[in-house]
């Protein structure tokens, strides 16, 4: 995971160590190296070497140097991996003084989901059936990008009635959820699974429902799949607006907003299966609330005809 600024010494170990996901050590990781580069030096561990009140003003440096280059709603995100690294290695900065250097958050535009009608353009002009079947896959699940990152089986898919699919997301996490594929979507995901399996491969439990072409029993992840719509996108006539540094519809989370859209505006809708379908705790209820899964399909159901491309 870490690169050659972010050498395997006790500092980044603590640091890497007590970062309990994924995506969060990549941001992390991210804002760290970033920090560094800034500050001129090869290696995290550099940092030790500083005093804390030299240290203290290269930080509040930074944070005028961010405010002058960056969106400053992005300025306080930043600063998150840094102020891990400092409190796992006992570094006593002050952060509530950095803090007051931040920029005053602008108004974000409005950011939108997928239109039904612009899923399909794309679907139209995308050729490849595993990205078909990824598109579809998205838009029926309405999970995050980051799933990818996350073992996603053939184990953690299960068939049901009217043609669905279950799939477990984060399985095996304490974040782990149940979704599902509409019929059209689990049309789609079996032909490509067909395909893969014409040429060669051998499906078992383990199999990856998405696979990287050309590697056998190899899941495909989340910076493939952001690529991959992209590249979708581009091929279609769909037209995405950048206001600042962001644009209108989010490359992934735009899918994710129209799963939202849907369920929140089903009138005879479960609101907290709703969440649920969302993977969202959802206060106490995401704790006390543990409906079955034909009790979440039974909901589901009633949208199939709004996700449905």
């Amino acid at each position: 995971m870490y690169d050659c600024l972010l050498k395997n010494i006790r500092c980044i170990a603590l640091f890497a160590e007590s970062i309990k996901s994924k995506y969060t050590a990549r941001n992390y990781n991210s804002h760290l190296k970033q920090f560094l580069n800034y500050m001129k030096v090869s290696s995290a561990d550099a940092l030790l070497l500083y005093g804390t009140s030299e240290l203290q003003q290269k930080l509040e440096d930074y944070a005028i140097h961010l405010k002058q280059t960056i969106n400053p709603n992005s300025v306080p995100s930043k600063f998150q991996g840094i102020k891990h690294f400092c409190i796992m290695n006992e570094i006593p900065l002050n952060w509530n003084k950095t803090y007051k250097l931040f920029p005053q958050k602008q108004k974000t535009q409005t950011l939108r989901a997928y239109t039904t009608s612009e899923i399909h353009d794309v679907l139209n002009a995308e050729s490849s059936i595993r990205n078909k079947a990824l598109i579809h896959f998205l838009a029926s699940t309405g999970a995050r990008v980051g799933v990818f990152d996350h073992l996603l089986s053939m184990k953690h898919m299960k068939k049901m009635p009217k043609g669905c699919s279950a799939i477990l997301l984060y399985a095996g996490d304490i974040d782990e959820y149940y979704s599902f594929l509409t019929p059209q979507a689990t049309e789609i995901l079996a032909t490509y699974h067909d395909l893969r399996k014409q040429k060669g491969e051998k499906f078992c439990d383990e199999t990856p429902i998405f696979g990287v072409d050309g590697a056998i029993q190899k899941q495909l992840k989340w910076n493939s799949v952001r690529s991959i719509i992209y590249r979708s996108l581009q091929k279609s006539r769909v037209i995405r607006y950048k206001q600042d540094t962001r644009y209108n519809i989010q490359i992934n989370h735009g899918f994710r907003k129209r799963f939202n859209t849907v369920l929140k505006l089903e009138n005879n809708m479960n609101y907290n299966i709703a969440e649920k379908l969302m993977g969202h705790k959802n206060g106490l209820d995401g704790v006390y609330f543990t409906p079955t899964l034909d009790e979440l399909f039974a909901e589901f159901k009633k949208v199939i005809p709004q996700l449905e491309i």
